[in-house]
């Protein structure tokens, strides 16, 4: 009948303008990032759908708005891989970030774009960081701190307060609730800002230091905490993570050295899962 209209659009005749929102009332404007991608386009025109459809339309709109935003951390590795995976089983809205610090192998930028491109997420943010160097660089060029000649191969001085402080940083710019990094349970023993107390603190510190988290609250997740490597690698199997594109040598390569203590770490996991590890080794 002409005139009338549905009960969810009182005073409004159907057709495609049916759905066009009327102008904002002037005052104060507000930003507010859109979602990467803009997914929902397709819906836009909703009220020119049958009913039927157009409720399920309605229903993926709400679904895509309502998607917490996470963003991942990630190097490349297996443990990176795992937490990617376990992050989008939970239907959040990835952001993934990575950071390219000195020396850091171009095959692990390699690994982490094969990663997102396997499983689908938001644009990658990659940072440059050269001034962050391992303690066996800097000591290349003439650094002498006694302090840390027992330093773990690969420490960085301050690294994940570093990575996990502009994390916090992106995560207030785009209204992210979640920042996932992929640390286990062995991590801790040698990284003493990898462990469940580090994270503590920071979320702490989030909370003291970002304007919006009373109305943005931002909570870093570790799922991998407390799990062995060979404990991941199992995780990762059941999720069908993709190992044969993560890369996990210190060096450089063509293919895994075999010799650094990762390369071993990552042997040894996959020889207690009873699994042939998919990349190839020098040695």
């Amino acid at each position: 009948m002409a005139g009338r209209t549905d009960r969810g659009n009182r005073g409004r005749t159907r057709g495609p303008l049916a759905s066009v929102p009327p102008a904002p009332a002037p005052g104060r404007m507000r930003y507010s990032p859109p979602p990467v991608g803009r997914v929902w386009d397709r819906y836009l025109w909703v009220g020119s759908l049958r009913p039927g459809a157009a409720r399920r339309a309605s229903r993926r709109i709400k679904t895509v708005l309502s998607m917490e935003r996470a963003i991942i951390l990630l190097s490349g590795g297996i443990d990176s891989a795992v937490t990617l995976w376990w992050a989008k089983q939970q239907g959040w809205d990835i952001r993934p970030l990575t950071f390219d610090y000195f020396g850091r192998p171009r095959r692990e930028h390699d690994a982490v774009l094969a990663l997102t491109s396997r499983i689908g997420t938001g644009p990658l943010r990659r940072v440059d960081l050269p001034f962050l160097k391992e303690v066996d660089d800097l000591r290349k060029e003439g650094f002498e701190n006694r302090r840390l000649l027992d330093s773990p191969e690969g420490y960085i001085p301050g690294r994940n307060l570093i990575f996990y402080g502009l994390a916090g940083h992106y995560a207030e710019l785009d209204a992210v609730r979640y920042i996932v990094g992929g640390h286990n349970g062995i991590d801790p023993e040698s990284f003493p800002d990898a462990s469940p107390k580090f994270f503590n603190f920071l979320n702490s510190v989030f909370h003291l230091s970002l304007w919006s988290y009373d109305a943005s609250p931002v909570q870093i997740l570790v799922p991998l905490s407390g799990k062995s490597k060979d404990n991941v690698i199992r995780m990762g199997l059941d999720m069908k993570v993709p190992f044969d594109v993560t890369w996990s040598c210190y060096w450089d390569r063509e293919v895994h050295c075999g010799t650094c203590v990762s390369c071993r770490e990552r042997r040894d996991a996959f020889a207690k899962v009873g699994v042939e590890d998919p990349v190839a080794y020098e040695a």
